[in-house]
């Protein structure tokens, strides 16, 4: 008998009823019963521990390489993309799960493998996905509610804070999904959830796929005033609802986040999968991460993910791009004063063709921000004269400045006083144009 034999809890226990039996001490029928195996199998352990000892209760392929080393070669190959591939000197597969590192093999590196092979074999140098599945049994049901027929026919609106990038910062995807086919058909990363973000992510469905008949958002303040109204009265719609009238489509809200389940599981793989390509391509800035999920990410995802509609006619209607561009943008109401200047949110702009008149400020993340006389769509450049960090400007705003105004100042948010070298240049440029 070997004594280097090392036995596993359950083999010694299955070692002490057969040790039992040999010794009158126990029935081959009892012990049969409390290992839940038949009597015929405790007798047949009985006539090997005689012939091999410990070695009976320990299988013939324990311990053995496998016999295919094309077998082998791969798993090396798959452990050395694991461990080893650094992207910026970082490794970007911490927190991939196994189904979506599979997936990576296959698109990435043309390595078909099951999930299961590739869990065992990071398994094997002690990875362990960090996702955990909870019991069905442990879940509350709800009811289902079966897909739209159409293409278009109604879309679900959502953002979803996350730390995309891994640096510890929030970052918000606003995004619209078919329900049909559960194509995500706009995406767009801003810092925080936003009117801007929606408006980004609605262009990129409207140029991409067109007007849809209906959007069913939940009752966040930018879709709905969920203030009370006054008798007799309307009530009145965000400016995000004033864009979904003019385009013709009818928006009503969802009660709860199950209601519009579709979009809401729609976040989990892509808060486990986005993270992962972005370091995958060293991408750490907003602009970065929005142009490589429209061109890149996305187009894997429908690909894969897509469903089929019960019914091939399509309800999305096609858009006008003149008119899209014409709709999508903020607008806020100001003044200038005798000398073009006017306040927006604590900053100081200065439009020196239209002074002392009630204007319109118009901003989206494609234009930037311009002003024209109110009621009127006459585009006038302003400049920024003054910046206010204490004010009440909220930070996707500041972003956008900082983008259009000050994207070669070094200090973030700064104080910008014109000289007026700059001024009189400007004033100079719209003279002649």
């Amino acid at each position: 008998m070997n004594s280097q034999i090392q036995l596993t809890e359950a083999q010694q226990l299955r070692k002490s009823y057969i040790i039992k039996c040999i010794g009158k001490e126990m029935s081959a029928l009892e012990a049969g019963l409390r290992l839940c195996l038949t009597e015929r199998t405790i007798y047949k352990n009985m006539a090997d521990y005689r012939k091999k000892g410990d070695m009976s209760f320990i299988h013939g392929n324990t311990g053995k390489r496998h016999v295919r080393p094309e077998i082998e070669e791969r798993r090396q190959k798959v452990l050395d993309i694991f461990q080893n591939t650094r992207v910026a000197g970082e490794n970007p597969f911490p927190g991939v799960t196994y189904t979506y590192f599979t997936q990576i093999l296959e698109e990435d590196y043309g390595m078909k493998c099951s999930v299961s092979w590739t869990k065992k074999t990071l398994n094997s140098v002690g990875y362990r996905t960090p996702v955990r599945y909870r019991m069905k049994r442990h879940r509350e049901a709800h009811l289902f509610r079966e897909r739209k027929e159409h293409a278009g026919e109604l879309v679900q609106a959502d953002g979803t804070p996350f730390d995309w990038f891994g640096d510890g910062r929030k970052y918000c995807i606003q995004g619209f999904i078919d329900d049909a086919t559960g194509i995500p058909v706009g995406l767009h990363m801003t810092k925080n959830e936003c009117l801007l973000g929606y408006m980004e992510a609605l262009r990129k469905m409207l140029t991409g796929y067109g007007i849809p008949m209906q959007l069913y958002p939940d009752k966040a303040g930018v879709f709905f005033v969920n203030g009370g109204r006054k008798d007799g009265c309307e009530k009145p719609l965000t400016q995000f609802g004033r864009m979904m009238e003019r385009l013709g489509v009818d928006m009503f809200p969802a009660h709860s986040p199950q209601a519009k389940g579709r979009i809401e599981r729609f976040w989990q793989p892509l808060q486990q999968q986005l993270p992962v390509q972005l370091r995958l391509h060293g991408i750490k800035t907003v602009d970065a991460a929005n142009e490589f999920i429209e061109k890149t990410y996305l187009p894997k995802f429908i690909r894969r993910h897509a469903v089929r509609p019960k019914d091939a006619q399509s309800l999305w209607v096609s858009a006008d791009t003149g008119e899209i561009n014409g709709i999508l943008r903020a607008s806020y109401t100001a003044r200038t004063d005798k000398g073009g200047v006017f306040s927006f949110k604590g900053y100081r702009f200065f439009c020196p063709t239209l002074p002392n008149t009630k204007i319109s400020v118009f901003l989206n993340e494609r234009d930037g921000i311009w002003a024209a006389p109110h009621g009127t769509d006459v585009r006038h450049e302003i400049i920024l004269v003054e910046t206010d960090t204490t004010g009440p400007m909220p930070d996707v705003l500041k972003l956008l400045i900082e983008k259009v105004f000050l994207r070669n100042a070094k200090p973030r948010y700064r104080e910008v006083y014109i000289d007026d070298e700059k001024l009189e240049e400007f004033i100079r440029k719209k003279q002649t144009a």
